[in-house]
């Protein structure tokens, strides 16, 4: 019986979408957003009365609203009162393995669903570029990939001439970028030196062995999670011994010397390295709201039943561990947002990231939690909102691509009921979502996360 009712909700679910997945193929539709306040993100400004032009996937035309005559074939899509900003990036999200395949259709339309416009998948294999190629062709609805490969661990390059192969083969494979993980320090270097040599860009961790110092010197592209700036921290003649660095440094959290941030933040201005603070990952994990409680936010009934288990279980053993009792948590979180404002006003390369769906992320809803946080770190909501539109395109290096609302830019864009640059949790308020000259408009939205939600209780 259970086999059955599995089989008639597919069956069913192929014959209800079906309008909708025709509505995303006609990527070649002439649409005009007018009258709408334009947050063109290029600098922190509104184009008034302004009128948005899409044409076969780009934006073809932006200007004051009294100066455009509509194409004669465009679909006109009222913006009066709302506020239009160009698409997000997840710049550390996940998506799932080929063993789920409903799971992965429905993270991408999450992400989709919250004007999450582009993904950095941050740990991949042969099936994610399989994923992404199907999303480039229109087959599957989804926001732009960019794919990590297999993890960077000792079993994975165990010598530095196996991470000299393995740089070469997911180079040859077709994947974006490298995701570092726990290796030794030489066989890191093999792997920078090899990475630089063939024009791929690593990221994410920083193995022990390396350290801070270490990645910027070698070129790493990003640093995920502000891994191994609390070792920085710590001074040469503290006391560490049988001390283990925890939870990303929670467990040296007490012996820091915040006298050497400065010295942290320079160096990392001037490696030119990214930073993908993930400040929603601790803050999950150290908030001293109940596992059971969070897990009953309203974003939760769109995750399987075994993901929410398995954030309940890890957040409620952590709470019992010695190196992450409150004190600690409390201190780790505040100088991750120490971190976040130093840095930022400093002039280091800052993205947008949630590590989601990770320990109480819902893809694409948790990078608006992870934005409020970012705000609570003293960032203003522009300032937010430069790191998921703007900064992610110059990371890729294709700020001609996507990033900001100009002609010629991919149609990627939020239509929201109210104003972000007043209040960062306004980017929740979403009317509309165009992807790659996708529309979706919020009835399209509401129908295929209901179709989520059913899914998950069946």
């Amino acid at each position: 019986m259970q086999y059955f009712k599995k089989f008639l909700f597919l069956f069913s679910a192929f014959f209800i979408s079906y309008p909708l997945v025709a509505q995303e193929k006609a990527a070649s539709k002439i649409y005009a957003i007018t009258h709408v306040n334009v947050i063109p993100m290029d600098t922190e400004q509104i184009l008034e009365n302004h009128t948005v032009i899409v044409e076969n996937g780009r934006i073809t035309r932006v200007a004051p609203s009294a100066e455009v005559k509509l194409p004669q074939a465009a679909e006109e899509i009222d913006g009066r009162g709302r506020y239009l900003i160009p698409g997000l990036t997840e710049m550390h999200g996940h998506i799932p393995g080929e063993d789920r395949p409903q799971y992965v259709e429905d993270v991408l339309f999450l992400y989709i669903a919250n004007g999450v416009t582009t993904v950095r998948n941050m740990l991949g294999n042969a099936y994610h570029l399989k994923v992404k190629k199907k999303v480039e062709r229109d087959e599957l609805p989804g926001p732009k990939i960019f794919a990590a490969g297999p993890f960077f661990n000792k079993k994975l390059a165990p010598t530095p001439e196996a991470a000299d192969r393995e740089v070469r083969l997911q180079k040859e494979a077709g994947y974006d970028l490298l995701k570092m993980g726990s290796i030794d320090k030489e066989t890191y270097e093999r792997m920078a030196m090899t990475a630089n040599e063939v024009s791929i860009p690593f990221g994410g961790h920083i193995p022990e062995e390396v350290g801070l110092i270490g990645a910027l010197d070698a070129g790493q592209r990003s640093i995920d999670h502000y891994d191994r700036y609390v070792e920085f921290l710590v001074p040469d003649d503290a006391t560490t011994e049988g001390v283990s660095a925890g939870f990303f440094g929670s467990g040296l959290i007490q012996l820091i010397d915040r006298s050497r941030i400065p010295e942290a933040v320079k160096r990392t201005v001037e490696a030119g390295t990214w930073n993908v603070p993930t400040l929603s990952l601790i803050e999950h994990l150290a908030s001293p709201i109940a596992a059971e409680k969070m897990i009953n936010r309203t974003e939760m009934k769109y995750m399987p039943e075994d993901v929410l288990d398995g954030w309940l279980k890890f957040k409620n053993t952590y709470s019992k561990r010695q190196d992450f009792q409150p004190e600690a948590t409390k201190a780790l979180v505040e100088l991750r947002r120490e971190l976040t404002k130093e840095l930022h006003d400093s002039g280091a390369k800052i993205v947008l990231g949630s590590d989601a769906p990770q320990f109480f992320n819902v893809p694409g809803f948790s990078l608006h939690r992870e934005m409020e946080m970012m705000v609570n770190a003293g960032l203003t909501p522009y300032e937010v909102l430069v790191t998921g539109t703007r900064n992610p395109s110059l990371y890729f290096e294709t700020p001609e691509e996507f990033g900001t609302i100009e002609p010629g830019k991919r149609a990627d864009l939020i239509l929201l009921n109210a104003n972000p640059l007043e209040d960062i949790s306004n980017t929740h308020k979403i009317q509309a979502v165009i992807v790659k000259g996708k529309y979706y408009n919020r009835e399209a939205l509401d129908k295929r996360l209901a179709e989520i939600e059913q899914a998950g209780k069946d």
